[in-house]
């Protein structure tokens, strides 16, 4: 099944949340801090989104 097809629950949010955040930590990932798409010299909105999302609980 597509992934676009799958629901969208609190928990695949959550889990995009934390992926989110993993890949903006430094070291022990590929994914370097400030190379997506979203990351600017003032932040982040992806980021900003993942954190506020993981602090909800």
């Amino acid at each position: 099944m597509s992934r676009s097809r799958e629901p969208i629950t609190a928990h695949t949010i959550r889990t995009s949340a934390d992926l989110t955040w993993q890949q903006h930590q430094p070291g022990g990932n590929s994914w370097q801090p400030g190379i997506c798409r979203q990351c600017t010299p003032n932040g982040c909105p992806q980021l900003d989104w993942a954190t506020k999302v993981r602090a909800s609980g």
